[in-house]
């Protein structure tokens, strides 16, 4: 076929070039190749004749009423300002999802310092794998991760925290590389069937209303090359004008390419976990509600 179209563009003779003109359309005409054309209600057939998609549900009644699930060969990323959280929330969502022999590839807060948490309070930390050491920081290592996971222990899920340690702040050309290992990490979801979930900051460290997608920090790739974008806030309140925090967190979806809803999922910290909570409720309805936990 390439030859055809080589052929084609190097004929100079107009009857010539005609004649491989009409030869080119006749092997167009009978082709089936890989990327052969074909109508969407062909993909529609394969759609209801392909296996049903699995779902990982997170347990959170109202992230899984949004997102209906995680799926397979899915980027997500998970982003708040400094210290929000999203570590604790990583483990909150392996704590939940046992079944997908969650992998943790941290490039921040260390797996043992993860555990020591648990530890130091007399807990046992959920089950998940993660590296011995970290001996990379590109996105050609992580792959190998990925796959050591699936051939070992059949991991689903993988958590990468965070991703301004694959792509320095002192990168030239920071967003377009960005852009670059976003686009490498969603290869790597879909080739080898995964969910990735990479942690990412925002502009700001500290917000007194939650973030949108325009708070993502250095590139607009990063929302752009997700499948999923959810954000953390917790709640801040000035007091006697110094910003405080409270253990009130929102968990908000902001982008949703599988199934397009948005919206606000109330929570609260506590014990070391995070509990749906309906905290933007009256007092007395979201007590009433956490009571019943």
């Amino acid at each position: 076929m390439q030859d055809l179209k080589a052929e084609v563009n190097s004929i100079k003779d107009e009857d010539r070039k005609n004649e491989a003109k009409v030869r080119l359309e006749k092997a167009m005409l009978t082709y089936k190749g890989e990327d052969e054309l074909i109508s969407s209600m062909d993909i529609l057939e394969i759609i209801k004749n392909a296996p049903e998609e699995k779902k990982y549900m997170t347990g959170i009644k109202n992230l899984d009423k949004l997102l209906d699930g995680f799926r397979e060969n899915q980027l997500v990323v998970l982003a708040a300002p400094t210290k929000s959280g999203k570590s604790q929330m990583t483990v909150e969502l392996a704590i939940r999802m046992p079944k997908t022999n969650p992998v943790f590839i941290p490039f921040e807060e260390s797996a043992e310092e993860l555990v020591r948490k648990f530890h130091d309070v007399g807990e046992k930390p959920p089950m998940f794998y993660t590296p011995k050491q970290i001996t990379g920081n590109n996105t050609t290592w992580i792959e190998k991760k990925v796959v050591e996971g699936i051939v070992k222990y059949n991991s689903k899920l993988f958590f990468v925290d965070h991703l301004h340690f694959i792509v320095p702040f002192s990168a030239d050309r920071l967003d377009t590389r960005i852009g670059q290992v976003m686009r490498d990490l969603k290869r790597i979801a879909k080739d080898h069937g995964v969910i990735i979930v990479i942690v990412a900051h925002l502009k700001k460290t500290q917000m007194e209303v939650a973030p949108t997608l325009e708070d993502l920090r250095d590139s607009s790739f990063i929302a752009q090359e997700a499948d999923t974008v959810l954000m953390m806030w917790r709640e801040s309140k000035r007091v006697n004008g110094i910003m405080e925090t409270t253990n009130n967190t929102i968990i908000s979806v902001q982008a949703n390419r599988r199934k397009g809803k948005t919206g606000n999922v109330g929570m609260k910290f506590e014990n070391g976990r995070y509990l749906e909570y309906e905290w933007m409720m009256s007092e007395s309805e979201a007590e009433a509600i956490y009571a019943g936990l």
